[in-house]
């Protein structure tokens, strides 16, 4: 039975955690909007104070939080500059600045247009230069004609709209400033995502668009077109894009999207193209548009290339070991890079390591890859079964799939396959086991090879032909070297040559190969082809 004193000091030690915690509860919930009013409260003094030191004095802030607006005592010469560096002070998440801080712009003034006596009211997007008061006035007067303000750059309409500050800065960031604020440059179309268009993007996906200096440069390139495109002239298709991709254009009625993004505010003019103010970033999908390096496998003369950059050590070896297949025997050469910023995933490697383990099984030569954008493969196939089976596996990861049969040989290809066949003979014999017909175990990598060179055409013939030195019967050697012709047939055969287009003939010891009028015996024993067009 427990004391009266134990029961005692128990309930008075739980008494006493049971008020700290109360008090520690108490300490966050009233101190937690202290700790924010003090973030806020250093933002707002540090903030105004770093901008008079990079040449933006006269500049007041306010924060939510992180979240801040500038407000301005007279309009700045270069509000996006202002907000970059806004950007660059410790603490800021998101900043916006006030209209104040701008060469204020009527985004829409309702102008009358005089027909006949009558006033017929339009709605148009003219854009108003001037002080809020130039606004009010200029809105309460319509003039007489509507001729919106002729913008000398198609910089200058993104520079001038408040709607537009967060893609202005960062066509400072990617260097695009001289290319769409030259009035001499070709003309450009540009799909101008609003602010709110890049706050609906997630945080992470905006912070590396900002850091990624090549990611940027390709997702702005992917909002112009060539040329000056009025709205009118936008119909349903497809558009190319400056990165070399495409956006698809559907118009309904007055509607008009871009890959699913609408234009909220079209014809936009200036001397050197127009702006089209979209709601939505192209494409919406920044994950994917230059995540990664360029990645490819080339596989051709039985040897496959790999080239491209990979995140790590583990995704390289991923790559090679397909590359060199299940039993291991096609040779790789590794020009891979190691980049864990700009390389290939575990994720992205696998998909990749499927195509590349693919094509030397299925394809005569190819190529497999990432090109930045998507999985890709490409080559030439013996059979359609072959064809099949690379496009299921390409099917399979997504990859587009560019297949082809082996082009048809002219008198000229069937004479340079001759020519490789031989001269690859010539360095790497076909050897057998003495005095026999059976094929040694260092031949297979051979017939590999002689299948592989005559895979690069369809339309050619084969002859097989069998030589042996002069020892021994000549009636002996010419069966001898007939069994080794057909023995070399077959194992083609097996490779996947058409046994319609292969033969064989043994011609024993009728055709030595001499030096200086002596006969040498090794060189005498081999096999040769010979390579015609099917008539």
């Amino acid at each position: 039975m427990a004391s009266p004193i134990t029961r005692s000091t128990s309930r008075f030690q739980r008494r006493i955690l049971g008020l700290g915690a109360l008090a520690t509860l108490l300490l966050v919930i009233i101190g937690a909007p202290f700790f924010v009013n003090h973030v806020e409260g250093d933002l707002e003094q540090r903030v105004p104070t770093e901008l008079a030191a990079a040449g933006f004095p006269g500049v007041a802030a306010s924060f939510s939080g992180q979240d801040g607006t500038l407000r301005c005592a007279a309009p700045l010469d270069d509000p996006e500059g202002a907000i970059a560096a806004a950007y660059d002070v410790w603490g800021v998440r998101a900043i916006e600045v006030d209209r104040s801080c701008r060469v204020n712009r009527a985004p829409l003034v309702e102008t009358t247009t005089t027909v006949e006596g009558d006033e017929l009211t339009e709605a148009s997007a003219v854009f108003v230069t001037g002080t809020e008061q130039d606004v009010a006035d200029t809105a309460q007067a319509p003039t007489a004609t509507s001729i919106p303000p002729d913008f000398d750059t198609v910089a200058d309409i993104v520079a001038t709209s408040p709607q537009l500050s967060l893609l202005a800065v960062l066509i400072a960031e990617a260097g695009l400033s001289e290319v769409l604020g030259s009035e001499t440059s070709a003309p450009v179309t540009l799909f101008a995502p609003t602010d709110e268009a890049f706050d609906a993007l997630p945080a992470d996906e905006f912070a590396k668009l900002r850091s990624d200096p090549e990611l940027l440069m390709k997702v702005l390139s992917h909002h112009a077109v060539a040329g000056d495109i009025r709205i009118a002239d936008l119909v349903n298709g497809e558009l190319v894009t400056m990165d070399g991709g495409t956006v698809d254009i559907a118009r309904s009625g007055t509607e008009v999207s871009v890959s699913g993004a609408m234009v909220i505010a079209a014809d936009l003019t200036a001397r050197n193209g127009v702006v089209h103010v979209v709601d939505a970033v192209l494409p919406p999908d920044l994950s994917v548009v230059g995540r990664f390096a360029e990645t490819s496998a080339v596989f051709e003369s039985g040897e496959v290339t790999l080239s491209g950059v990979v995140a790590t050590e583990v995704e390289r070896a991923a790559l090679i070991d397909a590359a060199r297949g299940v039993p291991e025997t096609v040779p790789v050469i590794d020009l891979l890079t190691v980049d864990p910023d700009r390389g290939l995933d575990a994720a992205a490697t696998a998909s990749l390591a499927r195509l590349v383990a693919a094509v030397p099984v299925n394809l005569v030569q190819g190529v497999s890859g990432f090109d930045g954008n998507e999985f890709y493969v490409r080559g030439t196939y013996l059979t359609e079964a072959d064809r099949d089976a690379m496009a299921t596996v390409a099917e399979a990861v997504g990859a587009a799939a560019d297949l082809q049969p082996p082009p048809v040989a002219t008198d000229t290809d069937a004479a340079d396959v001759e020519q490789q066949l031989n001269a690859f003979v010539a360095a790497r014999p076909v050897q057998f086991e003495p005095s026999s017909s059976v094929l040694t175990d260092s031949s297979t990598d051979v017939i590999d090879r002689l299948a592989q060179i005559v895979q690069q055409f369809s339309g050619i013939a084969i002859t097989v032909e069998g030589h042996t030195d002069s020892d021994g019967s000549a009636a002996e050697n010419v069966l001898l070297s007939r069994f080794r012709a057909l023995v070399v047939r077959q194992a083609l055969i097996d490779r996947g040559i058409p046994a319609g287009v292969i033969t064989a003939e043994g011609f024993g010891s009728e055709r030595p190969i001499l030096v200086d009028g002596t006969e040498d015996k090794v060189a005498s024993r081999r096999v040769e082809f010979r390579v015609v067009v099917v008539a």
